[in-house]
């Protein structure tokens, strides 16, 4: 018995190695991707249209709408063999304007109103503090002076530009302000009740030793996403948090933050880098500083909107399909550029690449520009809702949320990456031979819980930039290069041709 299923383990090893050879054209075929999305590509000037025509595209906001129709109409124009909507409702939350914290500080208004040689000093002091291991602190971290330095305010209370995360509620704040580290940190000083009617800034850093950021990310995310729970339970009033991210500039990140109803609700904001740095320092010296801000944002009723879909007909597995996509969504600061603008031109310019070549593909590939990623997960919650329903069969699914930078690979659920590896020579030319283990998104998630078998795929650009953009306003299309997009859309047009080989 044992030998009988050592050989069928051994003939299924074999058939599966045989299955995932590379085709002799297959070198040819993918130059040809790389030339016309290198030569020829339109996922740039499409990415310009959607950024400078449409801008930032928040869920339920009537410029999301505008693009929505801009969406069917650019897709319709290429002709692929179907194009259509797929409503869902979706949240409505406004942020009604940038908001300040204002800060009174004597060793700050030192610092903006004293002489040259004092302010030179006190940055010093500042950096010395703020980053005790750097070799040259006096070059760490000046963004926040800088930026000071060009604002006209009231002397007594110096500005900190402010970003509310997103559902966050709004109203106005006055009290005194607690840096913490983390949140060990938070329950230790709460447990005491010195949080008992102050504000508390979450001032956990990226850890810089992660080569990928988005472990960095990873561990840090949690205090934007449930901060505002972490803290209420202290009488705390209010959540200051850290931006997410690992450069140092006076650009605050928003982002996506959650209640729980049997907690009361308490606004929750974040700060730029530089001036967590600063604050930090200014707290270590003083003690709590006395804060105050305002926030204008507020929650509407749900709205209508909708998911976007582009298709061609498989002419072997038509009724089996592999989704592609990215979502359609963006945060209100900035145009959503990289995030996730990049995405789903990637995606599109996949299926116009392969149509314009000539390929035919065995199984129904699906461009999906998902709706509500950032805050609600509805499109993605909908698509896979009435794929159920309509007892479609999704082989695999490949997600582009990472931006729009020099592409190194994907990442794959384990049977297509066993099958893919064999075309690792392949890609090394064009440098996307990195594969890993892993793929998947919020987008392409609800899939695999219907259906274990349906292979997930992310592609993974280089990351190093990423978090310098993500959510902040500076995610504008001047920050994408132009042809790191276009080779990302190539990598996702030769990842969907391997998938439609090696997958039934």
């Amino acid at each position: 018995m044992k030998q009988v299923l050592s050989f069928i383990f051994y003939l299924g090893f074999q058939l599966t190695v045989i299955f995932a050879q590379p085709k002799p054209g297959d070198s040819l075929l993918f130059r040809k991707i790389f030339d016309e999305a290198l030569m020829r590509g339109h996922s740039y000037a499409r990415l310009g249209e959607l950024c400078k025509k449409i801008g930032p595209r928040l869920s339920g906001s009537d410029q999301t709408e505008k693009g929505i129709d801009w969406a069917v109409g650019m897709l319709s124009a290429y002709n692929f063999d179907s194009i259509y909507k797929q409503p869902t409702m979706v949240p409505r939350w406004q942020r009604n304007g940038r908001s300040f914290m204002y800060v009174k500080s004597p060793l700050l208004q030192k610092l903006i109103s004293g002489t040259d040689s004092q302010r030179a000093i006190a940055n010093l002091e500042i950096n010395k503090k703020a980053f005790p291991h750097s070799p040259y602190p006096e070059y760490e971290c000046k963004s926040y002076i800088k930026w000071l330095e060009g604002q006209s305010f009231d002397k007594t209370q110096v500005p900190v530009s402010l970003t509310a995360m997103g559902g966050s509620v709004g109203g106005t704040f006055t009290g005194d302000l607690v840096v913490v580290r983390n949140r060990q940190e938070l329950d230790s000083l709460g447990a005491k009740g010195y949080l008992k009617g102050k504000m508390v800034l979450l001032n956990r850093a990226f850890e810089e030793e992660n080569i990928k950021t988005f472990f960095s990310y990873g561990s840090c995310v949690t205090q934007r996403v449930y901060g505002a729970i972490w803290a209420a339970p202290y009488d705390v009033k209010a959540v200051i948090i850290r931006s997410l991210s690992n450069s140092c500039d006076m650009n605050p990140h928003t982002g996506v933050t959650y209640y729980e109803d049997s907690i009361t609700k308490i606004p929750i904001a974040a700060v730029s880098t530089a001036a967590a740095d600063a604050l930090s320092y200014f707290y270590s010296i003083e003690g709590p500083l006395s804060v105050n801000f305002e926030l204008k944002c507020e929650t509407l009723p749900d709205r209508l909107s909708a998911n976007v879909i582009a298709e061609t007909k498989g002419n072997e597995f038509s009724n089996r399909i592999i989704a592609m996509g990215g979502h359609f969504d963006s945060w209100d600061e900035g145009e959503g550029a990289h995030d996730d603008g990049a995405g789903i031109m990637h995606c599109f310019e996949a299926l116009r690449i392969l149509k314009k070549i000539g390929y035919q593909p065995r199984h129904t590939i699906r461009c999906v520009f998902w709706i509500n990623e950032e805050n609600g997960m509805r499109g993605a919650l909908k698509y896979a809702e009435l794929s159920e329903l309509n007892n479609e069969i999704h082989v695999a699914a490949l997600e582009s949320d990472r931006g729009g930078f020099t592409p190194r690979g994907f990442a794959m659920d384990s049977v297509l990456l066993s099958r893919a590896k064999n075309y690792q020579d392949l890609l090394r030319p064009y440098g996307i031979s990195e594969l890993e283990l892993g793929g998947g998104g919020v987008d392409i998630g609800p899939l695999k819980k219907q259906n274990k078998n349906t292979q997930l795929v992310a592609l993974v650009p280089d990351s190093q930039r990423y978090f310098d953009v993500h959510h902040a306003e500076t995610d504008v299309f001047e920050n994408v290069n132009k042809r790191e997009l276009e080779l990302g859309a190539a990598a996702v047009a030769v990842a969907i041709y391997i998938i439609d080989q090696e997958l039934d």
